[in-house]
């Protein structure tokens, strides 16, 4: 892997997920489009590539019996759950969840085959800093609206109440209720409970859902588990000498209050447990989702956008542990090489080990009535098993003509012609070739789209018969294509006369 490049891993030959696997299983979406909604509505191109690709190795999206390529009976999400989906809206520009990847996760929930009656619910603690509406005033220069979207107008707010304007969807800012703690036989105030040196939230949604996040939903007389986690943070460098990173695992602290007299410790000592302790003691994710759309690989503001790097990249595990073992390593690491992004790195280590051993002694995250089919967690590569896609094919640049035996006359005009598929970018350069040696550049920026366009051979090649054309894309130097066999280029001929081909 070059810097800011990916690795693409080719599935593991291994069968369907089973309960409590051995292995830990990551799945990887690449090449997610610029446009991810090019298909109208609200489905999302990396979201469908993802969920699909987890349903095709057994970690189905529903919990259904319909025969839905995304269902199965044991399957995360039933008709009439409550959905938390853990968004990060503590930032805005791209230190905030993109927002298109939560429209497309969103959309996917409310076509449940047995038609959605639960709600869908965005949940953040932005610890007082936090802004539904993406318009978060420290630490930028203005206080304007600035999504991590293609359109940046679209706030998780405008989703709720634009997008979607569904009874269905609602979101609930946890900040405003951040410094008040309540008892366990309070069912009706807004608040947090303390649970050893960790807390959780208790609220009543939009919906009129009474969420404990620890107990699941109250009804009253007892509590239902119809409550599922989906935690979905964006994948971002934080700080030198502290976290480091910050992806499934240090995302939990936007579900914590820090007015809970914890707050030293979990800067950074206590970091790996704290996180650990809202996996295991307090509720697990049904699925990690990790935006590394556009990555924010040098500031954990995302923002100025010199500090970012586009990917179009999601990843998912139920194995918080192992997904942010793995992203750090295959997916921040390699944009620029900063070693404190590799998760090998001391102050990685020493949140993440904790982590993992804290949720392990604890008997790790299996919840199969939740769909949840994680055991132990890991950080060790070799029990992990990388399942990849791509959300849209590889494109393709093809050189048609010359492509062998042709005849060139020096000071001569000839046709280049190519055909492409995918989106190989906007302009390409057509190169003349003496064998390995680049002779001529005959266009520096041809438009690619065009398909072909007429070149002059310089009067001063030298005479040879081993010439071949490449062409390669200028904003994806990876894609080129050559002729396929050689051709001649010959002296311009007296009187017009025309050059006899090879034999």
């Amino acid at each position: 892997m070059g810097a800011g490049g990916l690795a693409l891993l080719l599935p593991h030959s291994a069968g369907r997920l089973g309960a409590a696997d051995d292995f830990s299983t990551i799945f990887h979406v690449g090449r997610v489009p610029d446009n991810p909604f090019s298909g109208g509505g609200n489905r999302h191109a990396g979201i469908e590539c993802l969920l699909a690709l987890m349903a095709g190795q057994g970690l189905a999206l529903y919990r259904s019996e319909a025969g839905d390529p995304l269902a199965s009976p044991q399957g995360m999400i039933a008709a009439d759950d409550v959905v938390l989906v853990k968004i990060n809206a503590q930032w805005k520009y791209r230190g905030c969840t993109n927002s298109d990847v939560v429209r497309g996760l969103i959309q996917r929930i409310l076509e449940h085959p047995d038609g959605f009656r639960g709600e869908v619910v965005l949940v953040e603690n932005g610890q007082g800093r936090g802004s539904l509406d993406c318009d978060n005033k420290a630490g930028y220069r203005d206080s304007g609206i600035h999504a991590n979207a293609v359109n940046q107008a679209h706030s998780f707010r405008f989703l709720v109440d634009r997008v979607f304007a569904d009874p269905r969807v609602s979101a609930y800012l946890l900040d405003p209720v951040r410094e008040r703690f309540i008892g366990s036989d309070d069912h009706v105030t807004d608040g947090y409970r303390r649970l050893e040196d960790v807390s959780y939230p208790c609220f009543t949604t939009p919906g009129g859902r009474r969420v404990e996040l620890r107990e699941g939903i109250w009804i009253g007389s007892g509590h239902r588990q119809n409550l599922k986690l989906i935690n979905v943070p964006v994948l971002k460098h934080h700080d030198k000498g502290g976290s480091e990173i910050t992806a499934s695992l240090k995302h939990m602290y936007g579900l914590l209050s820090m007015a809970d007299g914890h707050v030293g410790v979990r800067h950074y000592s206590g970091l790996g447990e704290a996180c650990a302790k809202m996996m295991v003691a307090v509720r697990p994710p049904v699925l990690n989702i990790v935006d590394a759309i556009w990555v924010s690989h040098l500031a954990l503001s995302g923002y100025p956008a010199e500090k970012t790097r586009q990917l179009n990249v999601l990843a998912s595990s139920q194995d918080p542990v192992a997904l942010d073992h793995w992203v750090a390593r295959h997916v921040l690491f390699p944009i620029d090489g900063n070693i404190r992004h590799d998760p090998g790195h001391d102050n990685i280590q020493a949140w993440l080990e904790p982590a993992e051993k804290l949720i392990n002694a604890r008997g790790g995250l299996y919840h199969p009535e939740w769909g949840i089919h994680a055991g132990a967690v890991t950080r060790d590569e070799s029990r992990m098993i990388v399942h990849s896609a791509l959300a849209e094919p590889l494109p393709r640049l093809t050189l048609a003509a010359p492509n062998g035996g042709e005849l060139w006359e020096r000071g001569s005009l000839q046709e280049i012609a190519w055909s492409h598929a995918g989106d190989p970018g906007r302009q390409l350069e057509i190169l003349l070739l003496d064998g390995p040696r680049i002779q001529a550049v005959l266009a520096p920026a041809a438009l690619l789209h065009a398909g072909s366009l007429r070149c002059r051979v310089p009067a001063d090649t030298p005479q040879g018969r081993d010439y071949r054309v490449r062409i390669r894309s200028l904003q994806y130097p990876e894609l080129s294509d050559e002729s396929d066999r050689p051709f001649a280029v010959v002296p311009e001929l007296p009187g017009g006369r025309r050059p006899q081909g090879p034999r």
